[in-house]
């Protein structure tokens, strides 16, 4: 089964309106959040941490999909870090930052259009970067812990997501995934998804993955 284009797992995507597209973007980015915001940079990058929350929080305003210039300027500013004249040989976390990075890049081009190939785009970025998470746990000499728990996890989780034969972020991703394309199919037009209980566990539940992925990156050897 293909998990970066199985029909089953961009069906949802298939229907939904501009603004429900802008949502399931902003939720797969909230799953790469923590690499970004709670793993510090390297210095030589100039990124300034308080650039990057104002990205996240003007890009968490454009959730109905009626864009104004307060995200595109705050990523004006974060564009203006000399990171952006660099060349740059990432180590495993920094790989991590900067496809975080690419992927809001990628919300500003999009931005006020997201169509189903651009939302496809950027969701399958973050599958790809969890399934890359998880082979390099797999190919590590470093202790990761957690180990049981992401083995029961697989032996537990539902058949269908099992079947995609993924390691345990991979298929975590998929799960939530599906999650915040359900409740955005359901919610209806006009009600603000982030203020709701619904969205608030959404939020939580990215976020918990999300810290997760985090911990697990730092627990890689470091230059």
């Amino acid at each position: 089964m293909d998990w970066r284009f199985d029909d089953a797992l961009t069906a949802q995507i298939r229907s939904m309106d501009r603004a429900q597209r802008h949502k399931a973007v902003f939720f797969a980015l909230r799953r790469l959040q923590a690499p970004l915001t709670d793993i510090g940079m390297p210095e030589e990058w100039g990124v300034d941490p308080a650039v990057v929350e104002a990205l996240l929080r003007q890009g968490a305003a454009q959730l109905d999909g009626e864009p104004d210039d307060s995200f595109q300027q705050a990523f004006s500013r974060l564009s203006q870090a000399p990171l952006f004249e660099l060349e740059v040989a990432p180590e495993l976390a920094e790989s991590f930052q900067l496809e975080a990075i690419s992927g809001w890049m990628m919300v500003s081009e999009a931005l006020g259009e997201m169509s189903e190939d651009q939302t496809d785009a950027i969701i399958v970025r973050t599958r790809e970067l969890a399934d890359y998470l998880d082979k390099c746990v797999n190919d590590t000499l470093a202790v990761v812990a957690g180990e049981g728990d992401r083995a029961r996890y697989l032996a537990s989780v539902a058949a269908l997501l099992r079947g995609y034969g993924l390691g345990y972020f991979a298929t975590r991703n998929l799960e939530v995934e599906a999650q915040c394309h359900e409740v955005i199919l359901d919610t209806s037009d006009g009600v603000d998804l982030l203020t709701s209980v619904t969205g608030r566990d959404l939020l939580a539940l990215c976020d918990v993955y999300s810290r997760e992925m985090a911990s697990v990156l730092r627990a890689f050897p470091r230059d």
